[in-house]
């Protein structure tokens, strides 16, 4: 081939690439956004936002292998309790939940009026389950809560041991209550359960799942 029709080829390639049309780069991929964090990560702040008054206290672990992770020393969550009570926070946020969106609600349909307090047995105490010896209650790592009854403006007064079985707007109101809090607590026991329940609902957030509403 010849000197000049190499030379001739050579700038039909480079007149053709140049005329070749261009291809877009492709749009840059926006990494994904970081997962946001969720409301109540920092349960003392979501528990302080939604108008509990409370103490934090230092976490712990006893020799008969009792603990309790982010503990507070609840005297109210939304409603007053009959004395300060200590549990986990996450607990404490459940029952300010139920409190607002069942309890509440509920006293205003039946009474029109609010509970002013919760009269309760207890939260934490290091003590197996009932009718075990070798497994720890819920109660034993601050998730459990013991209600014996309400108190509502008026001077009315709800016990479970005396108005859960009755026909009326108090019985009524107990068994609402109760069956709202299967929404909130993986296990609710009542006077429908056994016989160590007759006087108050059990309320935890354990592992296990049952609702005797």
């Amino acid at each position: 081939m010849s000197r000049f029709r190499i030379l001739w080829l050579l700038g039909l390639l480079a007149l053709s690439g140049a005329c070749a049309p261009r291809v877009a780069a492709p749009p840059a991929v926006e990494p994904p956004p970081p997962p946001r964090a969720e409301a109540a990560r920092d349960c003392y702040d979501a528990l302080a936002r939604m108008g509990a008054k409370f103490e934090p206290r230092a976490p712990f672990r006893s020799p008969q292998g009792c603990a309790l992770d982010e503990p507070v020393m609840l005297e109210r969550a939304t409603i007053a309790l009959s004395r300060p009570a200590l549990m986990t926070c996450p607990l404490a946020h459940a029952l300010a939940a139920f409190e607002r969106e069942v309890v509440q609600p509920a006293a205003q349909r039946h009474f029109n009026r609010p509970v002013q307090q919760i009269v309760h047995f207890g939260a934490y105490v290091c003590r197996p389950r009932t009718g075990s010896t070798d497994r720890i209650s819920e109660h034993g790592f601050g998730r459990a809560l013991d209600i014996g009854g309400f108190e509502l403006g008026g001077n009315i007064r709800i016990s479970v041991r005396d108005h859960w079985r009755e026909r009326g707007p108090r019985g009524n109101f107990l068994r609402e209550v109760a069956q709202g809090a299967c929404r909130h607590f993986n296990v609710v026991l009542t006077p429908k359960t056994d016989a160590a329940h007759q006087a108050h609902f059990h309320l935890d957030i354990g592992r296990f799942k049952r609702c005797d509403a």
